[in-house]
């Protein structure tokens, strides 16, 4: 494993990110087809997005670059709350879904501050 590969396996936000992206594209494959190309694929794509926007948050060195980047993140968290209670409330999910999906996304809010944090104390 060289040391970029090591360096985002030992990023908890990459960890449990990439947690996320398992439990909501295991949800995903059950929309209904006629969401395949609307909700679900924009779910798809911001949560991939964000994924790629972590790696690149943790490549940067300059602090006021990588805050910038992670408002970004912070943004497409955000919208992916919005999916996760819109696709509750469109029955695409049950209930259990949602509180576990909407409980995983503000885990990774949560770290997010403190990313955001800790580069603002540099």
């Amino acid at each position: 494993m060289n040391n970029s590969k090591k360096a985002e396996s030992k990023l908890l936000i990459y960890q449990k990110y990439t947690d996320v992206i398992d439990y909501g594209y295991n949800l995903l494959v059950k929309y209904p087809k006629t969401e395949k190309y609307a909700l679900s694929s924009s779910i798809r794509n911001s949560m991939f997005e964000t994924l790629r926007l972590i790696l690149y948050a943790n490549k940067i060195a300059d602090k006021y670059s990588r805050i910038k980047i992670l408002n970004k993140i912070d943004a497409e968290i955000a919208m992916q709350g919005f999916y996760v209670k819109f696709s509750y409330k469109q029955k695409y999910i049950s209930s259990k879904n949602y509180l576990e999906w909407s409980k995983r996304l503000e885990e990774i809010g949560r770290i997010l501050g403190g990313w955001i944090k800790v580069c603002l104390k540099e």
